[in-house]
């Protein structure tokens, strides 16, 4: 399943030229290479779109930092003002545009065979050539937490403010165990709200094992039954360990590709095993190719407009108690 082209082919199937579009990358299992998938969708989407990425795991556990040279316990002058915790303004505040561009991190990606001349004005913005913007908690771990907004407007709003036509959020909640407590809870999920939007593709992260076959097709399971648009999710098997998964990954896997819009195989990678996102020149083409395929897929499912455009699914009880006629239905937002 990998995406075969010219530089120039691959330039025009990108997302479509002003329209702007979300990627949330969501774990479906722990270990899953979340946090390397979404770097490589941005690094694909780089050289052609303005692309953001925006990175919401805890400092500590998030890789970014070390990726980007900065590390979690190093002194940045000005902190406060660099990464993240920058664009982030208190509620009821709107967000600062050049507050929001001063805080993200520049990362300048290869672009290998490619001629500057393949690559769209909007993507070639920079001095230094493509590159994509993170926006991580870089500061040492002395620091406080931030606290992430989880509405998806935000982060359409702060595309918009910043000038990005593209954001990949990295995203730290297991999706499974959210999605499924937010069903008991009787209240909408994380996924549920990107499910709306119209301008946003979640990409389903696994790993290319019994287990994350397994998982994967148990989520993508409850998510038919709770009437989300699986159709318009791609889904990532990530090839994490240098072994060959179990013959009998794919029959676990081949239900799901009947619902899902694509199913992508991510090969493993020696470089990304070894040094994460260190060293973006010495990454396969097959991994590029896979990270490819999946804007690919997502450019065709990508729509503008509002998010109610997509109604809402509703919620579904579980267990014994049988719900009376208040908490039946979809829970309106608070």
């Amino acid at each position: 399943m990998t995406w075969r082209g010219s530089s120039r082919r691959r330039a025009g199937a990108m997302l479509p030229r002003g329209v702007r579009a979300l990627l949330p990358v969501l774990g479906a299992n722990g270990g899953s290479g979340r946090s390397a998938l979404a770097g490589l969708l941005a690094q694909v989407l780089a050289p052609t779109t303005r692309t953001v990425l925006v990175d919401t795991v805890p400092r500590g556990a998030s890789p970014w930092a070390d990726w980007l040279g900065v590390g979690v316990a190093r002194h940045v002058a000005g902190d406060e003002a660099v990464g993240l915790p920058g664009a982030l303004v208190p509620p009821g505040r709107p967000l600062d545009p050049d507050a929001i561009r001063d805080a993200a991190l520049r990362r300048s990606v290869p672009v290998r065979r490619r001629r500057r001349d393949d690559l769209p004005d909007l993507g070639a913005d920079a001095a230094d050539g493509p590159g994509y913007d993170v926006l991580t908690d870089a500061r040492p771990w002395t620091r406080p937490p931030v606290g992430v907004p989880e509405d998806p407007g935000w982060y359409a709003h702060l595309l918009e403010t910043g000038g990005w036509f593209a954001g990949v959020v990295d995203t730290s909640a297991p999706l499974a165990l959210a999605h499924v407590a937010a069903r008991n809870a009787a209240r909408p999920s994380v996924l549920d709200e990107w499910a709306r939007r119209p301008d946003a593709v979640p990409v389903l992260v696994t790993s290319a094992s019994g287990f994350g076959a397994a998982a994967l097709a148990r989520l993508v399971q409850v998510l038919e039954h709770d009437g989300l648009a699986v159709d318009r999710m791609v889904a990532a098997v990530v090839e994490v360990a240098g072994t060959d998964p179990p013959r009998w990954m794919d029959g676990e896997l081949a239900p799901v590709r009947e619902r899902l819009a694509a199913v992508v195989r991510v090969p493993h990678d020696k470089v990304i095993r070894a040094d994460g996102l260190t060293r973006l020149g010495d990454l396969a083409p097959g991994t590029l190719a896979a990270a490819q395929e999946i804007v690919t897929r997502a450019a065709a499912l990508v729509r503008p407009g509002p998010a109610t455009e997509i109604p809402a699914p509703p919620v579904r009880h579980r267990g014994t108690q049988r719900p009376d006629a208040q908490q039946s239905g979809w829970v309106p937002r608070r």
